[in-house]
């Protein structure tokens, strides 16, 4: 999925820019968009797969940090080229250049492994030993293991269920996927949090990066220093979420913006230089919180609805993310400052919102949601209890 998403959207992007049609244009932007979210999504579950614990918080706030250079040189090179067609093309253009990286990115082992390719696994495996300099087990030790992972991934993906072909068992299928998110009591509690968070990220975030033209500020330095103020996100957020845990981060990431940003309703005109800062503090902020966020999500998420779900969050930030402008032209027409404090009031209830939602500093990626239901609260189901609180011969429980 990562190797199509980014080769589809590498090729189309540098199509876009010549196509004379602005219909067509649209329809291409459209199919960009589908495979902008397979190929992050793809690469952000791959490199949390193939870390250690111990290393999955750095890695998944230190993958976005490019994203804050780039807005940085967007500022400055959108001042100097003003034509759309040659800045869309010459931005697009360095994409190509990560296509052939692609070759040399490996398929997760996991992955491998519980679809019985035990031999590519092993390769992976090999490969990954010598570059850690570090020594696996014997090679048939190592299949024993690979087959014993493979057992369990069955068992908790219950494969042995027999699936009738037709359009209505497809439909069956369907709507057990979609509703495997909401259907038990934890489950669905994070999923509806989760939900309401990215809601709110994707309308905070775009909300603030279009806002320039409602702060009377040039959009060039404007969009530079936005770039400036997300370096802090992907760099002292790892010790922040190490420290604090992730629910507590979350929660004062969105508290911090929720604050700077309904102060604007209080600022005396003529202090544009405060109603700038706390915008900005506001856009580090809502930054922060989507880095840890991000993290938090693919932490909570079992495995298997790990790529539903944050896939599914996703879309909620992009409804969010197409809300804001309309928020910001149809309130901004009445009070400048109007659309950023209805962003201020939205961080505040996502950060309410974030009391739901279990720590997930020192526990382990849950594999299945009937593990997670019994790790993180009761289910209602009694079945799923009585399997993880099993009667011993003196009269005591165990989980």
């Amino acid at each position: 999925m990562l190797v199509v998403g980014s080769m589809t959207y590498s090729v189309l992007a540098n199509i876009l820019s010549w196509l004379p049609n602005f219909s067509v244009i649209l329809a291409l932007r459209f199919c960009m968009g589908l495979m902008h979210p397979t190929s992050i999504h793809a690469g952000y579950t791959l490199a949390m797969e193939v870390n250690q614990p111990k290393h999955r918080a750095a890695t998944g706030i230190l993958i976005f940090l490019p994203w804050a250079f780039c807005v940085i040189a967007l500022g400055g090179y959108g001042y100097l080229l003003r034509d759309w067609r040659w800045l869309s093309f010459t931005l697009a253009l360095p994409a190509l250049l990560f296509l052939p990286a692609l070759w040399f990115i490996d398929e997760s082992p996991r992955w491998l492994i519980v679809r019985g390719r035990y031999d590519d696994a092993s390769r992976v495996l090999r490969r990954a030993a010598r570059l850690n300099k570090v020594d696996l087990p014997p090679e048939e030790e190592l299949r024993t293991i690979m087959e014993h992972v493979k057992k369990e991934a069955l068992v908790d993906g219950k494969a042995g269920e027999v699936s009738t072909p037709g359009f209505i068992n497809s439909l069956r299928v369907i709507a057990k996927e979609v509703t495997v998110l909401v259907k038990t009591r934890r489950m669905r509690s994070i999923t509806l949090s989760f939900y309401a968070q990215f809601f709110v990220l994707g309308m905070v975030y775009y909300g603030l990066s279009f806002g320039a033209d409602k702060l009377g500020v040039d959009p060039f330095v404007y969009m530079a220093v936005n770039g400036v103020v997300e370096i802090p996100s992907g760099t002292v957020t790892i010790p922040l979420v190490e420290r604090l845990g992730r629910r507590l981060s979350c929660t004062l990431s969105f508290v911090v913006t929720a604050g700077s940003l309904l102060v604007l309703g209080f600022i005396p005109s003529g202090l544009n230089w405060l109603l700038i800062m706390m915008a900005l503090l506001g856009k580090l902020g809502i930054s922060i919180a989507y880095q840890v966020v991000f993290l938090y999500a693919c932490e909570l998420f079992p495995t298997e609805v790990r790529v539903r779900g944050i896939g599914t969050s996703t879309i909620l930030a992009k409804i969010g993310a197409m809300a804001a402008p309309f928020l910001l032209e149809i309130l901004g027409s009445v009070k400048s400052w109007l659309p950023l404090v209805l962003f201020g009031v939205a961080a505040f209830l996502a950060g309410v919102v974030t009391f739901w939602l279990p720590e997930s500093l020192t526990a382990p990626m849950m594999d299945t949601v009937a593990e997670l239901e019994a790790a993180y609260g009761a289910t209602d189901d009694r079945d799923a209890t009585a399997e993880h609180h099993m009667e011993q011969p003196n009269g005591t429980t165990r989980e």
